[in-house]
């Protein structure tokens, strides 16, 4: 068990880390972007447009990631302030907002009712991931870090992945029961929050004086200047994050595009459609996390990124094909091979920062690595919907070619890890010759 290796304190926190993070699951659930992007193509059709129901089904798939938009600004209103009382506060906005979400009317104010409150939801949780960064840095010491990780994100993703496959056979029963569906999610937030604002940290009172006295960020809140000051002042940093918007960029742009090319070019229901783009991977994700945690606790997140990254270009490849082809068949073995490449992109997306910053710049990093995630997130997904409607337009048949485009993303950032872990390699056994 882990637990066994954990200081007595640490070994403590553990069970209400699990409690509050499985709670909160259920939420995510409900909020899963690929789930939200079926439920608008289909609950939605004939309320606007064709097009402006694709741009909505991108706005809700997306939103986890351009959302991370705000991470900054969430790391700069935790410095100093009570880590566990920021959380429970913000999955308490999560809660009111999966309430919202269960009200609106099918029809065009439904809608943007949906999206606007899919997005403050998201924008929620993008705060609690911000602010938990630092907490986990604290608990939990790097060598095993990972596993620790691990185990929280295994249990949670298998409960998202749970049910928002529940709610995707809810849909095609009956198309109304995503709303008490979307209760119960907000009722557990609710309860996410009342167990999380009791929680402790280690050192807690360290921490709090340590980001107040960061030097390197010379007492300053995180800003967009602090931001790039940041990367223009650590160079590794710089070309972790800028070989993850390549890679990422493909990353964010597959699920939204997957989403559309599913409705409208291969005959699945509704379920089938949310099982492959959300919650089989989540369950694949579950099963193959441990390897990955196991991995990232013994190498530097080059290394790791350097094997970890072909895995989603091994998925992308075999969805491209499997809409080219358009055969249903590959798409499951695509999907799962997607939930492992989840699974490693998961932890080294949560603790990669951790090997480039300090206890005092922890969330700062963490907001840095998030904010340029939502960066990609405002952009790339709608390029990836806009390319697939160009194609459309231009020759129908030439449309389900379009997920060449993040394929070709994911193998060039996967290339640029691999460089750089050669580099860094070298470099390190050249500094390794010279001391002796």
């Amino acid at each position: 068990m882990v637990e066994q290796r954990l200081p007595r304190m640490a070994a403590a926190l553990v069970p209400r880390e699990l409690t509050s993070w499985s709670l909160s699951a259920v939420a995510l659930g409900a909020l899963e972007g690929g789930l939200l992007g079926v439920m608008v193509e289909h609950q939605f059709a004939g309320v606007a447009s064709p097009g402006a129901v694709h741009l909505a089904a991108a706005v809700v798939t997306a939103a986890p990631s351009f959302t991370n938009l705000s991470s900054f600004l969430f790391a700069s209103l935790a410095v100093g302030r009570d880590k566990p009382a920021l959380i429970s506060q913000l999955m308490g906005i999560m809660a009111v907002s999966l309430a919202t979400m269960a009200l609106p009317g099918i029809n065009a104010v439904g809608l943007a009712v949906f999206c606007l409150a899919t997005v403050v939801a998201r924008t929620a949780w993008t705060g609690v991931l911000t602010i938990r960064a630092a907490v986990w840095r604290t608990n939990y010491h790097r060598d095993w870090r990972g596993r620790v990780t691990a185990r929280i994100v295994q249990l949670s993703s298998l409960l998202v992945g749970a049910y928002s496959m529940l709610i995707g056979f809810l849909l095609d029963w009956r198309a109304w029961t995503f709303r008490p569906a979307f209760i119960l999610g907000a009722a557990c937030a609710l309860a996410a929050a009342q167990v999380y604002r009791k929680a402790r940290v280690r050192r807690h009172r360290r921490l709090l004086t340590a980001e107040r006295e960061e030097k390197t960020l010379q007492g300053r809140r995180l800003t967009v200047s602090v931001l790039l000051s940041v990367l223009r002042k650590n160079k590794e940093f710089r070309q972790y994050m800028t070989s993850m918007m390549i890679f990422g960029g493909g990353n964010l742009m597959l699920i939204p595009m997957l989403v559309v090319l599913l409705s409208e070019r291969m005959d699945l229901r509704q379920w089938q459609q949310v099982v492959i783009t959300s919650s089989l991977p989540l369950v694949a994700l579950c099963f193959s996390i441990p390897y990955w945690a196991k991995l990232l606790d013994r190498l530097h997140i080059f290394s790791y990124r350097a094997i970890q990254c072909w895995y989603f270009v091994g998925s992308s490849a075999l969805f491209a094909l499997a809409l080219i082809l358009e055969s249903t068949a590959l798409l499951w073995p695509a999907s799962i091979i997607l939930g492992g490449a989840y699974a490693g992109g998961n932890l080294g997306w949560n603790l990669g920062h951790d090997d480039f910053s300090s206890d005092g710049t922890a969330a700062h990093y963490m907001a840095i690595h998030v904010t340029l995630t939502g960066l990609r997130g405002m952009i790339v997904p709608f390029v990836g919907v806009g390319f697939y409607q160009f194609l459309v337009a231009k020759a129908p048949h030439y449309a389900s070619y379009a997920l060449l485009l993040p394929l070709l993303l994911n193998t060039a950032g996967s290339i640029s890890f691999v460089l750089i872990h050669m580099q860094r390699k070298q470099r390190l056994a050249g500094e390794h010759s010279a001391q002796e």
